[in-house]
Order: C-alpha cells, then sequence, then structure tokens
C-alpha cells in the first residue's frame, strides 16, 4: 500500500527512470526474451498444454484467459495512460522494442506473467511460489526496461492477474463433460496456431516475436495430438 501511495504521489516517474536505466546492466535482446514470458499467444498455449494434462482444469483457465484479457482491454480503454517514451523528455528513454499503440495501463505482460505464475503457483511449496513471483517481477522489470510501461502500469497488471488465476482456479465448476475437452482444445490450438503463422507472416520486427511465435506454434501443434488418457 506504501507503495501504491508512492508511486501515486509523483513517484511514478521517478521509479521509472531508476529502473529503466538500471536495465542497461542487460542487453536488449535479453530483456525482449524476458518481456516474451507474458506474451498473451504463449501464456495461453502454456496453459492450454497444461489442460490437456489436466481437463478438469480447462473451463477454469478458459475463464481466467478471458478474464484476464477483457479486464486490460477495457482498462488500457479506460485510463489511457500515455507510455513512458511519449511522455518524457527526447532522449531520457530508451525504446528497446515496437512502441504499443494501447494505453500503458495496466500492463497486459505483466497481468499474463502472474496469472500463468498463479496459475502454475495452486497447490506448491513456498519455494516453488516464490521462483514464479521472481520471473513474474523480472517479466515487470522487463517492460519497464524496454520502456513502454510504468511501475504501477506492471504492480497493478502483475496483481490482477495473480488474483484472477487464484480466483478462477478454486471456482467449483459444474459437472465438466470430459468429452468436450479434446474437440476444444483442438479448436483452440487451431486457433492459436493460425494466429502465431500469421504474426510470423508479418515479418516479425525482432528475435523475441520470431521465437514466442514459434513456440506457440510448436504447442497448437501438441495440442492437435490425441491426448494420453484417451478421453
Amino acid at each position: 500500500m506504501a507503495l501504491l501511495l508512492l508511486l501515486l504521489s509523483g513517484g511514478n516517474q521517478a521509479l521509472f527512470l531508476q529502473l529503466h536505466h538500471a536495465g542497461a546492466v542487460l542487453p536488449a535482446p535479453l530483456w525482449r526474451l524476458l518481456s516474451m514470458l507474458g506474451e498473451w499467444s504463449l501464456v495461453i498455449a502454456a496453459l492450454l498444454l497444461l489442460a490437456q494434462r489436466h481437463p478438469q482444469l480447462l473451463p477454469s483457465l478458459v475463464a481466467a484467459v478471458l478474464l484476464g484479457i477483457g479486464s486490460a482491454i477495457l482498462l488500457k480503454a479506460a485510463f489511457a495512460v500515455p507510455r513512458p517514451f511519449l511522455v518524457l523528455p527526447a532522449g531520457s528513454v530508451q525504446l528497446l522494442d515496437v512502441l504499443p499503440a494501447n494505453g500503458a495501463f495496466p500492463s497486459g505482460h505483466a497481468m499474463a506473467s502472474a496469472l500463468l505464475a498463479g496459475v502454475l503457483a495452486q497447490g506448491r511449496r513456498w519455494w516453488w511460489q516464490a521462483g514464479l513471483m521472481a520471473l513474474v517481477l523480472l517479466v515487470c522489470w522487463s517492460r519497464i526496461a524496454i520502456g513502454v510501461h510504468w511501475p504501477l502500469d506492471v504492480l497493478v497488471g502483475a496483481a490482477l492477474g495473480w488474483v484472477i488465476a487464484r480466483v478462477c482456479v478454486r471456482w467449483q465448476w459444474p459437472a465438466w463433460p470430459r468429452t468436450w475437452t479434446p474437440q476444444l482444445l483442438r479448436g483452440l490450438g487451431l486457433v492459436l496456431l493460425l494466429y502465431s503463422g500469421w504474426k510470423l507472416w508479418r515479418s516479425p520486427p525482432n528475435e523475441a516475436y520470431v521465437l514466442f511465435n514459434l513456440l506457440a506454434s510448436l504447442a497448437a501443434l501438441q495440442l492437435q495430438r490425441p491426448m494420453k488418457n484417451g478421453a
């Protein structure tokens, strides 16, 4: 709460500059690779592969993704916060990736990575959860180092993603027809494959875009295989 009050009281820009310039210790490609861990298509691919192994989780994971993406779109449109590169004086921000056209608040990458971490943390030991949160913090820092998000953006995005994951996975759904799962996973996998292929066809701007779309495509192909339990 104290950190949130600090950011809202005017420390958002100052903290951004400190974290952004501290990011110079690592090369730009590494920040872009860390950032891709929060790409929705790659996160969705990971969640669908998890559902392939645990079919009973599919409705919870679909609900979590829809709620996460929907809330991110609505909040970005409602607040329309300009990104640091567009606000701060010229030369103070080194843009390391493509500048998104939508608003900065909240960070969709932080939300997606925290949502995935929140799902994977269910029932795990504290050290496993701590490791997942450390990865989320690195994704958050990557968005600041790249120059496209304020600290408040990533803080709120990560908190929302974590809460959405915990709520959706613990929600008691009605009996889920197991016979629906294979067909739905294949259908979602086909959509993911077409989307990732389209992104690759559009000449991705850097290595991170190529890698995460290739990984998403491979995951989509895996979803076309029959489930081992014969469901």
